[in-house]
């Protein structure tokens, strides 16, 4: 498994292995975000040669799993993220980082496909349909057991008797008014022409139920049209109060905002007609008119609907298209188009593939002389300490070194400070047990397994070394990353006896009161030797300091000495 800390527009290392190519959702990545990135909605990037590859981690997620498409080469990792919430745009970026495959063993036949990436559009729209099928909340109280929670001691119909309030007083006679004067009469209107009595059996089952609501809509043709279903229209008509026919009389499609409405208004009185329809039609399909229902009705209107819909919609399509088909291959380059061939395009595909393999093996070879470089630095630095060990073996100080009896040993020299709290050897494994412990062969472990993240510790020695131009120190040690660091050199000027040692060397260091130097923690998967000269530092004695920090770098110490 890898893990990263995001940090800001950063990326860091906490935990790596070797990435073997032809893996399907095997390689896990687990990301670590600070505090700044919690906000953001967050997509992780994977880039090699001229694809990329995204996954959606949104708000919550921590990790995913490496695309099965990446192949043996380098890939460039990186991770973006958006403010959703935020009223102007708000885009997070980091640096890459890089990620190196190698060949794998594997030796199949190709058949195996491999499951695609989704693209970041398809990704997006999974997690939106995720969100709405959240699940259902759980019913809320009625007004009766929240009465009951509240008091009230009934059942239902007491309860429900118990809102009635008590009569009001009756009220008083109002004045009588006075007569109103009499109106003059209007004039007579003239006589209509009569009517046609429609032949019903030219009436499709739609037309039939139309008439049926122009006559219910309009009180006038009811007095014009006189047939033998007279008394069922005057039954229909008699349903409807008197404000209700006023509405009737008054609907026009215009009044209407939308079509929507106009078929909703439609549908119920198409309902309300089928018993008619069924005495107005006697023709010969009258046996097909009575086994419509009201819902099979409605199912021919949508589908007229979606037939128009689905006309227009082609129709569109196929006036936007035809102008592009016109002018397809009339353009300024028509005679380069038609000197293509496929076996220039051929060539062309192999002229990129071939770019390819040198870009990968350009990234090889990088990363091959990296690994070569750190090799040799190691091989320099362990001919340099066998070259002073045979020199200036008898004038070693040995501040710490890893073994079963560090506990005995170390535990009057040792002193440690962590948030402002001081302790010798034995008291701070006893806090933090697998500081030092028979699980890391008992050296010295600053790991945020055993601390908070980005935890500081302080380390001291309290005895006096002697320090010469010519001394060096000796660092045998694990790191996660590369890091700065110093050593710090605390000299016994100033010191009272009823004063602690750790108290003093702390306290110097903490008011800058003391010399230094600067080195630098190296990356390594198996324990190192450095030597950190200390031309820097006047001859003297001094109490040494060194400090190590719970995050990526996270050093294993096994051993420190100073060589004089």
């Amino acid at each position: 498994m890898w893990k990263f800390l995001v940090k800001q527009q950063k990326i860091e290392v906490l935990e790596r292995e070797v990435i073997a190519d032809h893996q399907i959702s095997f390689v896990n990545l687990k990301f670590v975000f600070d505090g700044d990135w919690k906000k953001f909605h967050k997509v992780v990037q994977f880039s090699q040669c001229d694809e990329t590859y995204s996954i959606v981690l949104g708000f919550d997620g921590t990790s995913c799993h490496l695309p099965a498409e990446l192949h043996v080469g380098v890939v460039k990792m990186s991770v973006f993220g958006y403010d959703a919430e935020s009223d102007t745009t708000v885009r997070a970026t980091t640096v890459p980082v890089t990620l190196n495959i190698r060949e794998s063993g594997f030796v199949g036949d190709d058949d195996t496909p491999i499951p695609p990436t989704p693209d970041l559009y398809t990704q997006l729209l999974q997690k939106i349909a995720d969100i709405q099928a959240g699940v259902d909340g759980k019913d809320g109280l009625s007004a009766y057991e929240i009465a009951k929670e509240n008091g009230f001691v009934g059942t239902v119909a007491e309860w429900l008797e118990s809102l009635k309030g008590a009569d009001g007083l009756p009220g008083k006679d109002g004045i009588d008014g006075k007569n109103g004067m009499d109106g003059k009469d209007g004039k007579d209107g003239r006589d209509g022409v009569d009517g046609i009595t429609p032949d019903m059996s030219d009436y499709s089952p739609t037309s039939a139920v139309e008439l049926m609501i122009q006559k219910i809509t309009n009180p006038l043709l009811l007095k014009s049209h006189e047939h033998e279903n007279q008394s069922v229209l005057d039954e229909i008509t008699a349903s409807y109060t008197l404000e209700e026919q006023r509405k009737l009389a008054e609907i026009q499609p215009s009044d209407y905002a939308t079509k929507k409405v106009l078929a909703d208004e439609a549908l119920a009185i198409r309902e309300a007609m089928i018993p008619l329809t069924r005495e107005l039609h006697s023709h010969e399909n009258m046996a097909v008119l009575d086994m419509l229902t009201a819902e099979q009705l409605t199912l021919l209107d949508g589908l007229q609907q979606f037939e128009d819909s689905t006309k227009y919609d082609i129709q569109t399509i196929r006036e936007s298209v035809e102008p592009v088909i016109s002018q397809a291959h009339w353009h300024h380059n028509l005679t380069l188009l038609n000197s293509l061939t496929s076996a220039k395009v051929a060539k062309w595909d192999k002229i990129s593939d071939v770019k390819t393999e040198l870009q990968q093996f350009q990234d090889s070879t990088q990363y091959d002389q990296q690994n070569q470089n750190d090799a040799i630095l190691n091989l320099e630095n362990r001919i340099t300490i066998l070259e002073s060990k045979i020199t200036s073996e008898n004038n070693a100080v040995t501040l710490f070194s890893a073994s079963s009896g560090v506990f005995e040993q170390y535990d009057n020299s040792l002193v440690f400070m962590v948030n402002n709290g001081t302790y010798p050897f034995m008291r701070f494994v006893e806090q933090y047990h697998d500081f030092c412990s028979e699980n890391t062969d008992f050296s010295l472990n600053y790991s945020s397994s055993v601390f908070n993240w980005g935890v500081t510790i302080q380390s001291a020695f309290c005895n006096l070394v002697k320090i010469t131009p010519n001394s060096k120190v000796l660092l045998e040690y694990l790191a996660g990353a590369n890091s700065n660091s110093e050593l710090c050199f605390v000299s016994p000027d100033g010191r009272s006896e009823n004063t602690p040692i750790a108290d003093f060397i702390f306290e110097k260091i903490k008011n800058n009161d003391c010399r230094k130097i600067s080195f630098e923690w190296l990356y390594s998967v198996n324990y190192i030797t450095t030597l950190i000269s200390c031309s820097g530092i006047p001859a003297g004695e001094y109490y040494l300091a060194w400090t190590g920090t719970s995050d990526n770098t996270h050093p294993l110490i096994k051993k420190i000495q100073v060589l004089n």
